[in-house]
């Protein structure tokens, strides 16, 4: 009896000790892990996206806000497939392409699924939130841009972070919603902001029963302001310039590299990317002939033609192989070998020296003086003075263009597959040389500038709202060494006389001396692309522009005339302040809350030529 009295009360003492050893693990050895489980299904943490910064122009105007926008989201913990496939059907979505997404996000953190959902839908949701456990709607920003605002390639687009982009920036989450191309992309880091944190108490279907502790929250930090170089009435009133083009303008301060305005021509609508992008609309973009999602300013490279004759004339001069005072006779073609090949003057310019070369364009003259200099010198100077490297602008993805070399063109050719006719044309902007509308526009601030420039940039400054901070872009001038200041005034004063009554005449400003050169390069396509570069005012310079024509013909008669009006309307339209990039005074620190008016283009003085057959 004792025996099975004591083997009971052994059985008793190791059915509490194997409940208590339970009750041991469950509240002292796994205490963390089964807290954290609770709290994960009473108390939701909730990612505050902050207020992307702001994109304003130079008086402080805003181009670019926000706006608010609807998103889908669910947990993946909470939400069932029936649910699931329920709200992919009211939502219109690939049920696929949702699946994997969550798959990749197994917990409790929220997987947005849908973003810019329309009313209809998210009041249906929020009314029967008890219907779809597991599903929450979520308030974002959207960009908004203001009325008469575009410029596309300047501006870019956002959208969510994709795998490639996380692994390439740690800060980046699953679901973020980041810069895609342009500014937004080039400044994402600093407007998009810091997350906050909050926590909310949810009953069992994943409804809100309030805030769990405000302690524990975290704020969101607000993104900070891009402040751009441009006044945007001067970027509007170049864009209308270019309508129903295909080209670009690019016209940069030549006093510290600031970007007055950039111009690429087939554009579209930024409103059409910004939020849910239909996919009819995106293909229809992206199969557009004219590529308008190109950005021609800065990725589309092109033969720089006669404006390039402004290089091959420097590095003769430098090199001591000429002087000014250099002559050859033009009878309007030039035998090289077997080949005769044409000036575009066919009666010839006679007998000229390098400024009537300038002046009149010759083509006989430069085909002279590059066989005169030969590759190796033509390279140098053409890579001295920028070409083929990108500029370093604060825009993503902007081409090199191309400087042909002795070994590039044995790579290509084959050692003795090339002849001097390769280097006529290049001594011409013709041939393989390739470059953009913006390494251009930045020869002609060098050519101004004799030898100094900045790096173009849009940015004049962020603002930093939680310290009230500016911190302006660091202008820095660059040298170009190598080319004495005489040889300078040389060419500048070619390029003046360009205007004065030469190929660029139609390029001159009303009381303005100025500088400029024309080309029209040939293109295999079509007919030839309408070039025009040009600096203003002469001994004072403050703007350097650039204007390409895509099958414009000729760069006198077609491209000059824009930068013309571009210029007029920089010099003599008093509402249009002239920017200049400087740090901005403690009393001018806090950002401008302006809003935008529709773009109206007012008249330009008397004095100046009608633009009715641009407007």
């Amino acid at each position: 009896m004792d025996i099975k009295k004591n083997i009971i009360i052994g059985l008793v003492i190791l059915f509490f000790l194997i409940l208590w050893s339970g009750f041991f693990n469950l509240q002292i050895v796994k205490q963390d892990t089964y807290l954290q489980k609770s709290i994960n299904n009473s108390i939701r943490k909730e990612t505050i996206i902050p207020v992307r910064g702001l994109i304003r122009d130079a008086t402080g105007r805003i181009l670019v806000d926000n706006t608010a926008a609807y998103s889908v989201a669910v947990i993946p913990r909470r939400v069932s497939e029936g649910v699931l496939d329920s709200v992919v059907r009211l939502l219109r979505l690939n049920p696929e392409k949702v699946k994997a997404k969550i798959r990749k996000r197994n917990g409790f953190r929220p997987v947005t699924i849908a973003r810019d959902v329309p009313d209809t839908s998210r009041i249906f949701l929020e009314e029967n939130r008890l219907a779809f456990p597991g599903v929450i709607t979520l308030l974002e920003p959207k960009r908004f841009y203001r009325d008469s605002v575009f410029s596309p390639h300047i501006f870019g687009a956002i959208g969510e972070v994709s795998p490639k982009e996380q692994k390439e920036q740690p800060l980046y989450e699953s679901g973020d919603l980041v810069g895609k191309s342009a500014l937004e992309k080039q400044y994402d880091l600093e407007m998009r902001g810091t997350p906050g944190v909050s926590y909310t108490l949810v009953d069992a279907s994943g409804r809100e029963l309030g805030p769990y502790n405000d302690a524990f929250n975290i704020p969101a930090r607000h993104g900070q302001d891009v402040y751009l170089t441009m006044h945007y009435k001067l970027q509007a009133f170049a864009e209308s310039l270019m309508e129903g083009m295909r080209g670009s303008l690019v016209a940069i301060d030549t006093r510290n590299g600031g970007i007055l305005a950039m111009v690429s021509k087939p554009d579209y609508d930024p409103r059409l990317l910004a939020g849910k992008i239909d996919s009819d609309t995106w293909n229809r973009l992206l199969n557009d002939p004219g590529h308008p999602l190109y950005s021609r300013a800065i990725q589309s490279v092109y033969p720089p033609g006669s404006t390039y004759k402004i290089v091959t004339a420097l590095a003769a001069l430098q090199e001591g192989l000429i002087t000014p005072d250099w002559k050859v006779t033009c009878p309007g073609y030039f035998k090289l070998g077997r080949r005769t090949i044409h000036c575009w003057n066919a009666a010839g310019h006679g007998t000229i020296d390098l400024y009537g070369a300038i002046r009149g364009s010759c083509n006989v003259y430069f085909y002279k003086l590059g066989l005169k200099i030969g590759l190796n010198i033509w390279e140098k100077y053409s890579t001295l003075f920028g070409f083929g490297r990108p500029t370093g602008i604060d825009l993503p993805n902007e081409s090199a263009g191309l400087v042909p070399s002795v070994a590039w063109f044995n790579r290509r050719y084959g050692e003795g597959g090339w002849t001097k006719g390769n280097l006529a044309n290049l001594a011409i902007g013709q041939g393989e040389l390739l470059v953009t509308p913006l390494q251009m526009a930045q020869f002609a601030m060098i050519l101004a500038n004799r030898g100094t420039y900045y790096t173009p940039h849009f940015l004049d400054h962020l603002y930093n709202y939680q310290n009230g901070q500016n911190n302006p872009y660091p202008a820095e001038p660059h040298f170009i060494n190598g080319i004495e200041a005489g040889n300078y005034d040389v060419v500048r004063e070619g390029m003046r006389r360009v205007v004065d009554g030469g190929t660029g005449w139609l390029g001159k400003v009303p009381g303005i001396e100025m500088a400029g050169k024309t080309g029209t390069a040939q293109n295999p396509h079509g007919d030839p692309h309408a070039w025009f570069i040009a600096f203003a005012p002469f001994d004072m310079p403050e703007v350097a522009v650039s204007v390409i024509i895509e099958n414009g013909g000729g760069g006198g008669a077609h491209a000059a005339p824009v930068a013309r009006k571009f210029m007029e309307m920089y010099f003599f339209n008093r509402l249009i302040p002239r920017p200049v990039i400087r740090k901005k005074t403690p009393e001018e620190v806090a950002p401008v809350d302006s809003v935008i008016a529709p773009l109206e283009l007012p008249a330009l003085l008397p004095v100046l030529p009608a633009l009715e057959d641009t407007l």
